[in-house]
């Protein structure tokens, strides 16, 4: 079995249709990630099974609340988890990549144009994009990003439009973070969160999910050191 066959069967397996041609590009995505991260850090993850799992398969969590032709933002995109397996998988998904990392994006558009998948490519801060003009103009926004909930929220929800879902990706939450991400969606014009595990053992994954009911108040997303250093 080839690396192509190999992803395919894991892909598979997680309940994800894929055809060859898809496999074959997500090899490619393999070998050029590999090869790249040996002069740009973009994942601590590097055997071809870990990668398979822990970012492809693991990427396509959030598949089952992305409606058909969303607009979609993978916020901190990095080496292009959630975002690009998911379109890899989903091409109707009209997905943006934002990172405030040059070399993440430089990465992200060679990847891009290498394995053939459309994707807009943004440098910039999420607190930054989310006061300007692309405020508002997403379904979905997906994120893997090492941040508290709260942070997440209110980096995220700014940037969706109402009826939109922001899904965060997380290992097991606790109660205290769960509880403050929900007081600062309901500040931003979202719900509590939905609690999706999706994963159990070790590999626990919980996909947090706000929906956007309302419009997020003009003074969100305030600069980042508020974000972190003054809880709404």
């Amino acid at each position: 079995m080839n690396l192509a066959e190999k992803i395919c069967c894991a892909i598979r397996d997680s309940g994800y249709g894929i055809e060859a041609e898809t496999g074959e590009k997500f090899a490619e995505y393999l070998r050029f990630l590999t090869e790249y991260n040996r002069s740009v850090n973009l994942t601590a993850i590097t055997d071809e099974d870990g990668i398979i799992l822990k970012h492809f398969v693991d990427s396509l969590s959030a598949l089952p609340y992305t409606d058909c032709c969303a607009e979609v933002l993978d916020l901190g995109s990095g080496a292009g988890f959630p975002g690009v397996p998911m379109k890899l998988v989903r091409p109707d998904i009209r997905l943006t990549a934002l990172d405030s990392s040059g070399k993440k994006c430089a990465f992200l558009r060679a990847l891009t144009a290498r394995i053939g998948v459309g994707a807009e490519i943004l440098e910039g801060r999420a607190e930054e994009t989310g006061r300007g003009t692309r405020r508002a103009s997403f379904d979905v926004v997906v994120t893997r990003a090492v941040a508290e909930l709260r942070v997440l929220a209110e980096l995220g929800l700014p940037l969706l439009k109402t009826g939109g879902k922001l899904i965060a990706y997380k290992g097991r939450p606790d109660l205290e973070e769960i509880a403050a991400g929900d007081r600062a969606a309901s500040a931003l014009g979202g719900l509590a969160a939905e609690l999706v595990r999706t994963a159990t053992g070790p590999e626990a994954r919980t996909l947090v999910i706000y929906s956007k009911t309302g419009e997020t108040p003009s003074k969100y997303p305030r600069r980042y050191a508020r974000i972190t250093g003054d809880p709404i």
